[in-house]
């Protein structure tokens, strides 16, 4: 159970048997009548935002929500599948709980991950990914201008605006959040 005074954010708790997050709290306390909290919650499951007022006195479940880091396997049809680095426990994820494009992921990477009744309910991607660029246009010489940008190919099926400098062949690194060029890769 969740007592009053222990509605903060970033908190989770159980609403109608589904885990939310609390992102914004609210302690409301009028000339009349009783106090009250208003919340407003993010239902992990499905990403929706509501707001709830929860009285003085109320109590609400707290959410059995952990976080963990897992490795990113595979993706066999609409299924990715990955393994808890500590137990070496394999689960997957429906690719329609997810928002944000699988291809980002490239086997092995690894990913923070939230778990809920011992099932994924949420994967935060890496903040930058390396990609090789497949096909690129070329540039006339003396067009390498920096904030000139051209359609690239990535190896992973991906495409996105890069810099006129970047050649075809090049490692890049890539913010998978907003799909824009960050830097070339550095050669590790």
């Amino acid at each position: 159970m969740v007592d009053h005074s222990l509605l903060k954010n970033g908190n989770k708790v159980l609403v109608d048997k589904q885990p939310y997050l609390i992102i914004d709290t609210d302690f409301v306390n009028p000339g009349k009548g009783q106090a009250f909290t208003k919340i407003k919650i993010k239902n992990l499951l499905n990403k929706k935002t509501i707001e709830k007022t929860i009285k003085i006195g109320e109590e609400l479940d707290e959410a059995d929500v952990t976080n963990t880091t897992m490795q990113y396997l595979y993706q066999e049809s609409n299924n990715l599948y990955f393994m808890n680095l500590e137990t070496y426990e394999q689960l997957e994820l429906g690719t329609s709980l997810i928002d944000f494009d699988p291809r980002w992921l490239s086997d092995g990477d690894e990913c923070n991950v939230t778990l809920w009744n011992n099932s994924i309910i949420d994967v935060e991607l890496p903040n930058f990914v390396n990609c090789k660029v497949v096909t690129t246009e070329s540039v006339a010489k003396g067009d390498t201008v920096s904030t000139t940008l051209k359609d690239a190919q990535l190896d992973n099926g991906i495409s996105i605006k890069v810099p006129a400098f970047i050649k075809q062949d090049e490692q890049i690194r890539i913010n998978p959040n907003t799909g824009e060029y960050s830097s070339r890769a550095k050669n590790e």
